[in-house]
Formats: structure tokens, sequence, C-alpha cells
């Protein structure tokens, strides 16, 4: 970890749609959540808030997916940038309650999603929905997004591309 320190100022630990249904059906792990009176959902927020401290600990700006702030905002370190994916909304929020933002609104600049054409791409607003200008400078960019169950290396360009350049 220390190594990745010196060569990134982010930590993104992808703890997107985790499912912890197996925590609860591990003995070893339920013994665990057992001991230390934690629920699978305990367990979760434990797990990110433990790595933020690690990543600030290294110098590094925690980027938490917006599952995070969904479910425990009011515990996430206000150094946290919070990653949008899931729809419109959660970036005025997150600003509104001091955090930085990444826009990446899989409605519209999920790469994946082959049936958005590239003219919504190009008119999606990160900034919609905040009026405030010191709030809108906590919206510190975007981001497309491209997951490969939809593409390999025979079509990935044709796939990201003119999508990708219309976000841009």
């Amino acid at each position: 970890i220390s190594e990745r320190s010196s060569l990134f100022n982010f930590s993104t630990w992808e703890e997107m749609e985790v499912h912890t249904d197996c925590w609860t059906n591990t003995p070893k792990i339920k013994e665990w959540l057992d001991e230390h009176n934690m629920t699978a959902r305990d367990a979760y927020q434990y797990f990110v808030l433990r790595a933020q401290e690690m990543a600030i600990a290294l110098g590094w700006t925690p980027v938490n997916w917006e599952e995070t702030f969904n479910a425990f905002s009011e515990k996430l370190n206000p150094k946290t940038v919070v990653h949008n994916w899931l729809g419109s909304g959660v970036c005025p929020r997150a600003v509104g309650k001091g955090f930085k933002c990444i826009f990446s609104n899989q409605g519209v600049w999920y790469l994946d999603h082959l049936d958005v054409p590239w003219e919504k791409v190009y008119s999606s607003d990160p900034l919609e929905g905040i009026a405030d200008s010191s709030q809108q400078q906590l919206v510190i960019g975007g981001e497309v997004c491209m997951w490969g169950e939809t593409a390999d290396a025979s079509d990935v360009q044709q796939t990201i591309w003119p999508r990708a350049a219309a976000a841009a």
C-alpha cells in the first residue's frame, strides 16, 4: 500500500455493489461479526472507514462510490470524494454536505450502456441541480466508465468512441 501511495494521490477501494450475504453465511466471518457485535452492514461500514483512515494516513484522498455516502454520509471523513454513479441527485446532495464529488451517472456516462446516444452523453451536465457556485467548485470532474461485460478487445474502440469524446 505504501508503494502505491508514492504513485497516486487518490485511493478508491472499489466498494460498490458489495453483497454481504456471504459474510453472514461464512462461519469464520460470522464468528468475527458475532465477536465484534456487528451486522454485515456494520462490517461494511467498518471496512470503508478503516480504509479511509489508512488512505489519509498515507496522504491520499479517499474516493468512495456513492453507496457509502447513501448509507453513512455522516460518518465519512470530510476529505472523502463521493463518486456518483447510480443516478442524478447525488452530486447535489454530496456537495451540499461539503464533500467533493465525481460525476459518472450510469444513465448517461456508462459507456457499456450501449443504448445511450452520444448526444445524451454530450448534453449531460455534471453541475445539474447545483446552483451555488461554491458548491459547483466541489464537483471536481466527471468520468465515463466502461465495464467489461459488454465489450472485449475486438470491439472496445467502437464501443467507447464517440461517446467518450462527447463527455469530454
